[in-house]
């Protein structure tokens, strides 16, 4: 028993390891951190169910070591099809994991594999598809400007929309005029909260009905959060002017992103408590309400 534990221990500190490379890369992007970080917590999570699957085979265990090893040059093979790929990000980590899985385990524990090294993959992928994506719906962008002048008007502010896509804004030094491209329209935290309630959802064993509203509500959360970030940022600009505002553009998004995850994590994981308090509060509302009318 205690060999399989030490065992076990050494698989999860040498699937830690890596992240400290992920880190040292990506100082300044903290969802290339966040992604792979969460990936080990998804690993570590699953503890109980790896430990009674440990052990694999000679040609297993050195395909294992050949695949967790080439993780580590895998920017060089992505050179000449990317634009500036990141030497080491969540592609490496996912491929670093996969052969740490063969190394430690048996075939059958792959299956305990499949969410973090599809959330790594999917998550990598965020660009690509954002920029596949806005091909088609780059026509969303005008009317998402003027979606955010109305909100910045009712609040009475005296915004204006410039064609084709930008904002004018009155501020204590004059106008300023601030251009809308794609990603402000908040494609990339859909993107990478539609991956986290993939595999969420993957997790969990609820209804497809309650599945289903759990995930409308987690992308209208997301899109109100961007809302609220753009109209963060343009009130800022204009009581203190673009300087603050481009501070505040560098990191309100990562602290409203993290807060609604954080909030609807914990909403979903109390989801049934929340039901019966609803009902016992409906409950008790029914009968202030007074009788029914009998004809």
């Amino acid at each position: 028993m205690k060999q399989i534990m030490n065992r076990l221990n050494l698989f999860y500190v040498l699937a830690l390891l890596p992240l400290l490379l992920v880190v040292i890369t990506h100082l300044e992007w903290l969802f290339a951190i966040f992604v792979p970080v969460y990936g080990f917590i998804l690993v570590l999570i699953k503890r109980n169910d790896l430990s009674s699957q440990l052990g694999s085979e000679g040609v297993q265990s050195v395909l294992g070591i050949l695949i967790a090893g080439s993780s580590f040059f895998l920017y060089y093979a992505l050179v000449p099809f990317f634009e500036s790929p990141s030497f080491y990000g969540g592609v490496n980590y996912a491929v670093y994991l996969f052969g740490l899985f063969l190394i430690f385990f048996k075939l059958s524990a792959l299956r305990e594999a499949f969410s973090p090294i599809f959330l790594l993959l999917a998550a990598s992928s965020v660009g690509i598809v954002s920029q596949w994506l806005e091909h088609y719906f780059s026509w969303y962008v005008p009317h998402f400007v003027q979606f955010i002048v109305v909100i910045l008007n009712m609040m009475g502010f005296g915004a204006e929309t410039r064609p084709p896509d930008a904002i004018m804004l009155p501020t204590a030094d004059g106008r300023l005029i601030l251009g809308f491209v794609w990603g402000c329209v908040g494609v990339n935290s859909m993107l990478l909260f539609s991956i986290l309630l993939v595999v969420m959802l993957f997790e969990e064993s609820a209804r497809l009905r309650t599945k289903f509203l759990w995930a409308v509500v987690g992308f209208l959360g997301v899109f109100l959060m961007n809302v609220i970030r753009l109209v963060i940022i343009f009130v800022a600009d204009i009581f203190y002017g673009s300087s603050v505002g481009g501070q505040i553009h560098y990191f309100i998004g990562y602290v409203l992103f993290f807060l609604w995850l954080v909030i609807f994590l914990y909403t979903f994981s109390k989801r049934r408590v929340l039901s019966e308090r609803v009902v016992a509060i409906w409950r008790r509302l029914r009968p202030v309400a007074g009788p029914e009318k009998t004809s």
